[in-house]
C-alpha cells in the first residue's frame, strides 16, 4: 500500500489506550510503517507513556487540561496558530472531536484534507436526554464535511442512520470491521508474566463504567462460585465506577475472590492464562477486547452487546443485563472442552488485518 508522502493527523481525548484509542494507535503505526507521517494530538495532560514511541520521531502534542471537553474549544485556535495546510488525512474516533474537525473544514481549514471519522459506539442507543442533544449537535456541526464515516457493524450503521434521520443521507457511511495489530499481539504475548497470574481465574477488561456491565459480572460470579469454588475473577481497567464496584465486592463478601488491578498496559498474558475470558457489557460499538481475547484463549463468553457478536463461531453468548443467563453461560463454557476452536478463531481474526482495513478505507473515501 502506498502511503508515502501522506501526512496524517490523529486526535484522541486521552493518552489511555482503550478500544478506540488502540485503533487509532494501530492506524498511526501502519502509516509510519508505510513511510507516511503521523501527527498526534492528545486533548488532555500526559498521564502515561503509551505514546512514547511516537514522541521520539513524530509530533505528539498534549493539551494542558484534565478534561478533553475543555480542550475542544481550543482546537480551532490551535489550528489557526499551528497551520493545517499539509495534512492529507485526519483520523478520529470520538463524535465530538469528529464534529469539530468537520466544522474546521466547513470554515475553510483542511481544504484538501480527507476527514475520516469513526463511530466508537452506538450513540443513539447509549445516550438520551441532554447528553444526546450535545452529541447530536456535533453530528450536525461537522459530519457533513467528512470524507468517510466508519461504522463498526451494520447494527451501528442502522442506528446512526435512524438517529440522524434524513441528515445521514448526505453522509458517506460504510461498515468496516475493526482491525487488529497481529505484530503487537505477537510481541506482547511473549511477555507472559506468570508470577503475577496464577491459579484458575476468569478475566474481564475495560473501563470501569456502567456500560461495561462489571456489576452484573460480579453478581453472576457469586453464583458461579457455588459450582466452581476455586475460581477467582480479575477485572482489568480503571474508571469512575471503581468505588461502586469495590463496595459491591465487599457487600457480596468476595474480597478474597475478586481483584481490580487497574489499568494494565499488556492484557495478553492475563487473557492467555485465564480459565475463561468474559465480555459482560450492556452495550458496545464492537468490542476490540473480544478480538484480543479470542487471539489468546478458546474459552470465550460474551453478551450480545453489539451487532455481529452473534455471528462469531465458537464463542458462548447470552443476552446483556441478565445475571442468571451470564452465570449459566460461563458455567456452560467452563464445562466444555473448547481447545479445538483455536483454528476457528484464527481464521476469523485473519480477515481483520490493518492492511485489509486500509485498503477498504482508502477505496471508500470521497
Amino acid at each position: 500500500m502506498n502511503l508515502q508522502q501522506t501526512n496524517w493527523l490523529f486526535i484522541l481525548p486521552t493518552d489511555k489506550l482503550q478500544g478506540s484509542e488502540q485503533i487509532i494507535m494501530n492506524q498511526a503505526k501502519f502509516v509510519k510503517a508505510n513511510k507516511g507521517s503521523a501527527n498526534i494530538i492528545i486533548l488532555t495532560k500526559k498521564t502515561c507513556d503509551s505514546w512514547s514511541e511516537f514522541e521520539e520521531n513524530s509530533k505528539v502534542t498534549y493539551f494542558p487540561f484534565s478534561n478533553y471537553f475543555i480542550s475542544i474549544f481550543f482546537l480551532i485556535p490551535y489550528f489557526i496558530f499551528s497551520g493545517t495546510k499539509n495534512y492529507t488525512h485526519t483520523f478520529t474516533s470520538q463524535t465530538i472531536i469528529n464534529g469539530v474537525l468537520g466544522f474546521a473544514k466547513r470554515i475553510k481549514f483542511f481544504k484538501k484534507t480527507k476527514i475520516i471519522v469513526r463511530e466508537s459506539n452506538s450513540i443513539f442507543k447509549l445516550f438520551s436526554g441532554f447528553k444526546l442533544k450535545i452529541y447530536r449537535f456535533f453530528y450536525h456541526l461537522g459530519y457533513i464535511k467528512s470524507s468517510l464515516v466508519i461504522c463498526q457493524t451494520n447494527y451501528m450503521k442502522q442506528g446512526l442512520l435512524e438517529g440522524l434521520n434524513g441528515f445521514a443521507n448526505n453522509l458517506n457511511v460504510h461498515v468496516l470491521s475493526n482491525p487488529i495489530n497481529f505484530e503487537d499481539i505477537a510481541l506482547k504475548s511473549k511477555n507472559n508474566n506468570t508470577e503475577v497470574i496464577s491459579g484458575k481465574y476468569l478475566v474481564a477488561a475495560g473501563r470501569l463504567m456502567p456500560v461495561k456491565g462489571f456489576d452484573i459480572l460480579i453478581k453472576s460470579f457469586k453464583s458461579i462460585l457455588k459450582e466452581q469454588p476455586d475460581l477467582k475473577l480479575i477485572i482489568l481497567g480503571e474508571g469512575k465506577e471503581r468505588a461502586t464496584l469495590e463496595n459491591l465486592i465487599v457487600e457480596l463478601e468476595l474480597q478474597k475472590k475478586i481483584t481490580l488491578p487497574g489499568f494494565v498496559d499488556n492484557v495478553y498474558p492475563y487473557f492467555n492464562n485465564a480459565t475463561a475470558c468474559i465480555l459482560s457489557s450492556r452495550l458496545e460499538g464492537f468490542p476490540n477486547v473480544l478480538l484480543q481475547m479470542m487471539s489468546q484463549n478458546t474459552n470465550i463468553v460474551a453478551t450480545l452487546s453489539a451487532g455481529d457478536i452473534d455471528q462469531i463461531e465458537g464463542i458462548f453468548t447470552c443476552e446483556p443485563e441478565n445475571e442468571t443467563e451470564l452465570s449459566n453461560c460461563i458455567l456452560k463454557c467452563l464445562n466444555e472442552d473448547n481447545k479445538n476452536k483455536r483454528q476457528i478463531f484464527d481464521n476469523f481474526l485473519s480477515n481483520r488485518t490493518i492492511e485489509t482495513f486500509n485498503l477498504k478505507m482508502l477505496d471508500l473515501i470521497k
